[in-house]
């Protein structure tokens, strides 16, 4: 008989306690985090009413949404973070840095973009993404920005839903 359970193999069948406990501190710690930086952005919004934050603290603003994109927050997690009227805002103000080069052409991606867009009708950035899984969304983003900058496509939507058509100039 012991020759018997000697020869059989263990096989694991989900995670061990170890394991499991790992993630379940991981977790917690993951939201201890959002809470204080949703803390800290109340605190700013305290310290400057009745006028929203976002206008008087604009590095703050842009402070806050590095942290989260350091920290790996995905997009629900930063929106949490930032709160509603700060993701408007935060585009905003990311969308009128970027300063239209019409003398300087396109890049590479920016060519691409534009023919994906006319082929399909629109571009959105997480097909953008898709198409160049190594670069950081943020770059993605920047190269969007600026061609609706030079008035070579058109943004439709904020946050979540957006996407680019090719701007027909009238």
């Amino acid at each position: 008989m012991t020759q018997e359970l000697v020869d059989m193999q263990m096989v694991k069948v989900g995670p061990s306690l170890v394991e499991r406990g790992e993630r379940l501190i991981a977790a917690w710690h993951h939201q201890q985090v959002l809470n204080r930086l949703q803390q800290f952005r109340e605190t700013l919004e305290q310290g400057v009413a009745p006028v929203a934050w976002m206008w008087l603290e604009t590095p703050q603003v842009l402070l806050l949404a590095d942290v989260c994109d350091a920290l790996g927050l995905d997009d629900l997690e930063k929106a949490e973070v930032l709160g509603p009227v700060a993701q408007n805002v935060l585009a905003e103000v990311l969308e009128t840095r970027v300063i239209p080069h019409s003398d300087r052409p396109l890049n590479v991606r920016q060519a691409h973009a534009l023919k994906v867009a006319r082929k399909h009708g629109a571009i959105t950035q997480s097909t953008f993404r898709q198409l160049y899984p190594d670069l950081s969304a943020e770059t993605l983003r920047l190269d969007l920005a600026d061609l609706v900058g030079r008035g070579l496509l058109r943004k439709h939507g904020n946050c979540r839903g957006t996407y680019h058509t090719v701007h027909i100039a009238r």
